[in-house]
């Protein structure tokens, strides 16, 4: 693994958090670093003339090099910046200054959407994020200035479900609002977990394509073994197998060097490699755009140190590409459903349709959704 880079004096990292779009895919929000300002100069000079132009309230092709090392220095008290991170790239920054001081108790706030990503929910996910922070730091209340014809951020503040006051003067709409929960902001924050959260393990649990990675012809082998089961339970979907080991197939099927080697888009990839060969396998499902990943292996956090670096290193991985993980250490997984018909796990039988889901083991960070 690429050595991490040095953090900055102060970053809290109990602000990173994994986070779960409106349509179901993986996002990571951190704290802005001093190393983010090559990831600021590319966000800006893919954003179009209008949304620089919401942003800043003027015209501005690039960003002076200035202006990036303030927006990426922060105290994180102060000045408090978020990225929220998209396979690698900055897809929203979200912002807030306090007004007069380190006690001040108000603070403005500012976002910036990705054009590519609009209409995922960045900006929601960033202003609960940030109304969080500012709670820790004895904010009370964020103000913020928007031009009447951004509608889609005023929009952003209006869901949120806090009682917001407004104010028109000069051209300039001025928002207003405490940032304490409301009952109306606890439903709607809810209620937009649990909608993305559904999407997103229902992508998860009902693949149409399957790549089983390190599957062999050694029929004992955990990996044949979840083959045979995806196989022999008749997966409704397209099945591929990757062994760079194996001459041509394994149990009929076309064996592949590497899961980028495969010209379809790849749902949930099974891995069945040594553990200290996950990574790589991880890194290269990455490379493919693989949805999700499911890892059978042992040896990670629950064999001690060096298994728990191991495992670190698959959540960095994962984080930095969006892919959902079960496990390390995954029994498998099993959908009944007529429409999916997918026995991804160890059991040669599955159970009857039915009332009873068990949910696997599911690696994200400790930090909310």
């Amino acid at each position: 693994m690429t050595p991490q880079e040095p953090l900055p004096p102060g970053y809290p990292t109990s602000w990173e958090a994994d986070v779960v779009l409106a349509d179901g895919s993986v996002a990571w929000v951190r704290p802005i670093k001093p190393s983010d300002a090559e990831g600021v100069h590319r966000f800006h000079s893919g954003q179009s003339k209008e949304s620089v132009y919401f942003r800043f309230f003027a015209p501005i092709p690039r960003l002076s090099d200035r202006d990036v090392r303030r927006f990426t220095n922060v105290d994180y008290n102060e000045r408090v910046a978020l990225v929220l991170m998209i396979r690698g790239d900055i897809a929203g920054i979200g912002r807030f200054d306090r007004l007069e001081g380190p006690t001040s108790t108000t603070a403005e706030v500012a976002f910036n959407v990705s054009d590519a990503h609009q209409g995922r929910g960045v900006g929601s996910v960033l202003l609960e994020h940030l109304a969080d922070i500012g709670r820790q730091l004895a904010i009370r209340r964020f103000v913020a200035d928007v031009l009447p014809s951004n509608r889609k951020m005023i929009r952003v503040f209006k869901d949120a479900g806090y009682e917001i006051e407004q104010a028109f003067d000069d051209g300039v709409l001025g928002v207003s609002f405490d940032i304490e929960p409301t009952d109306a902001s606890r439903a709607v924050l809810m209620s937009r977990e649990h909608r993305a959260e559904s999407v997103s393990v229902r992508r998860v649990l009902s693949p149409t394509s399957v790549a089983i990675i390190g599957a062999s012809r050694d029929k004992g082998a955990v990996g044949r073994a979840t083959l045979d089961h995806i196989v022999g339970g008749d997966f409704a979907g397209e099945v591929f197998v990757v062994n760079p080991q194996a001459e041509e197939s394994i149990a009929g099927l076309p064996a592949y060097d590497n899961v980028t080697d495969i010209d379809a888009p790849i749902d949930l990839a099974v891995i069945a490699v040594p553990a200290v060969a996950v990574n790589e396998i991880m890194a290269q499902c990455a490379d493919a755009q693989v949805g999700a990943v499911m890892v059978v292996s042992s040896g990670f956090a629950e064999a001690g140190p060096e298994g728990e670096e191991r495992q670190r290193d698959l959540l960095r991985i994962a984080r930095a590409s969006g892919m959902r993980v079960l496990g390390p250490n995954s029994f498998g997984m099993i959908n009944n459903d007529p429409q999916v018909r997918l026995n991804a796990s160890l059991a040669s039988d599955i159970p009857d349709a039915g009332g009873l889901g068990l949910l696997p083991n599911l690696v994200r960070s400790a930090s909310r959704s």
